[in-house]
């Protein structure tokens, strides 16, 4: 009997990686990206996912669930009905992907540490695969011809890329090199561009704070050096910007009183001695200034960068606030003619366009919920997530995506609760 549990339970855990698989190809990764494929692969995805709810004969719905679906429904039909336009396909994809994160939080046993767990052995497979390109830009040694058969398969310049590690793309297409000369030594792992590692993992170091308690020390270590380094080599002004303030997640225990002055003063020299450096970094100080003077002066994809985006999604806002302009391209870029602007940067502008503000502060209601009720009601470690996720979002557009959007669904009252506060 206690044989037939133990497979049991290695047979769960090991579907619950499974699903956080399908959850983070569902949520950046090129080769589930661009036309028919994206709607090929979230079909296969959602099916699955109904699968094992029925198999493991688990209430589909939570009311949080049903909550946020009633409200973001509801704007889409008020758009529908402004604009006398209905693009369901659009609408039915949106909800595909809400429901994905929806069903991988609700799935996975004990989420944000399996979460963690998987992102940490993501990391360390595209450290492996990244080192090969600091090798051929440092020595000029192309160890990446090794893989020059999967690269006559895949065919990055088509648009399909490897699910293991999207080296091929970022670093060795020519158009991203003249766009960013850094390309070929940022780490991008499996995802569009190096930035989304960056979101990715910033909320594995975010979680493993919360969960520290649950590893032991040494496994703990491990788990905060390869993450750490993995959010250093995509050389992300995003990640570089928030590590401080993830890093927040992972103290414990240190009050205002003359005992603690000495770590608190230390940490606060770290601190500011970290941002001091990585503002003058080139990718971080220099490239905030480059996008301040690209909106000043108008130049050409100006509206692509953070700043740009924001700025150009403002007018937007200002004209239809509360319910938004809707997901599909058509409505959301209403204002430019119809014209898309490909590349916009910030996720939260972007959202709220779509969205509007009732869209925006009920999804971020939502995980503050969540996490409240996941940290067991500390109030602050849940506001202290929210502007967490509002930060992140200014640097990718994530909501558009499963995993930020399951993030609304954490800390139910039928998820597991471990995390020490």
């Amino acid at each position: 009997m206690v044989i037939k549990e133990k497979i049991s339970l290695f047979r769960n855990l090991r579907l619950d990686y499974v699903i956080i698989g399908v959850l983070v190809l569902m949520s950046g990764l090129p080769v589930a990206m661009g036309p028919l494929r994206e709607e090929v692969f979230t079909i296969i995805s959602t099916f699955f996912l109904v699968t094992i709810f029925v198999l493991r004969r688990k209430f589909l719905f939570t009311a949080r669930f049903l909550v946020a679906v009633s409200v973001l429904s509801g704007i889409l039909i008020i758009q529908c009905i402004t604009f006398d336009f209905w693009p369901f396909h659009t609408m039915i994809g949106f909800m595909l992907r809400l429901f994905i994160g929806y069903a991988a939080i609700r799935l996975v046993s004990d989420f944000p540490k399996r979460y963690v767990i998987f992102i940490y052995y993501l990391c360390i497979v595209s450290l492996c695969f990244h080192s090969l390109a600091v090798v051929r830009e440092a020595t000029g040694t192309n160890l990446m011809e090794l893989f020059g058969p999967i690269d006559d398969i895949v065919k990055p310049d088509k648009g399909i890329n490897a699910i293991i590690h999207h080296f091929h793309g970022y670093g060795r297409l020519k158009e991203y090199v003249r766009k960013d000369p850094l390309a070929p030594w940022r780490n991008g792992s499996c995802f569009w561009e190096p930035g989304v590692l960056a979101a990715y993992t910033l909320l594995a170091i975010a979680f493993l704070g919360l969960m520290k308690d649950k590893f032991d020390k040494r496994r703990y270590r491990n788990i905060f050096v390869v993450l750490v380094i993995s959010l250093l080599t995509t050389m992300s002004t995003t990640g570089y910007v928030l590590l401080p303030l993830c890093l927040l997640f992972h103290l414990r225990g240190i009050y205002l009183t003359a005992r603690y002055v000495p770590k608190i003063l230390g940490l606060a020299l770290l601190l500011a001695l970290f941002c001091t450096v990585a503002y003058h970094l080139d990718f971080v100080g220099e490239k905030i200034e480059k996008q301040f003077d690209s909106v000043a002066y108008r130049e050409a994809g100006w509206e692509q960068a953070r700043i740009g985006s924001l700025v150009y999604d403002l007018e937007y806002i200002r004209k239809r606030p509360f319910f938004g302009w809707g997901p599909n391209n058509e409505t959301r870029h209403a204002l430019s003619s119809g014209v898309v602007i490909f590349g916009h940067g910030n996720g939260l502008s972007d959202f709220t366009v779509r969205f509007g503000l009732f869209g925006l502060v009920t999804v971020l209601t939502c995980i503050w919920v969540s996490f409240y009720q996941l940290t067991n009601r500390n109030w602050m470690l849940s506001i202290l997530f929210v502007l967490f996720v509002v930060m992140v979002l200014n640097g990718e557009r994530l909501l558009n995506y499963s995993t930020y959007l399951g993030l609304m669904f954490l800390g139910s009252a039928l998820e597991h609760r471990h995390i020490m506060t």
